[in-house]
């Protein structure tokens, strides 16, 4: 696929602040009490929450610092972590 004009003088640098993850916080019908204390835990391991978005089963969350310690039981029983992506 041919790069835009805009896309070729892009480059690897993170425009949004300081290093910016893309986490996901999954549980078969993750509850708003489940969420909060996954979310609590992001923010006690150096993080900043910049955006949230929240569906039945994952919730995804912009995070901007130190990065989360992915797996299990992250913040409440049952819910996994997972970083997808990092912009840094």
């Amino acid at each position: 696929m041919a790069l835009t004009t805009n896309a070729v003088y892009a480059s690897n640098v993170n425009g949004v602040g300081p290093a910016t993850s893309v986490v996901t916080l999954s549980k078969s019908s993750i509850s708003e009490s489940e969420t909060a204390a996954a979310i609590k835990a992001a923010v006690e391991e150096g993080n900043t929450i910049a955006g949230v978005i929240a569906d039945t089963n994952v919730v995804t969350v912009l995070i901007q610092g130190a990065g989360i310690t992915d797996g299990s039981n992250y913040g409440a029983a049952g819910v996994t972590s997972a970083t997808t992506l990092t912009f840094a």
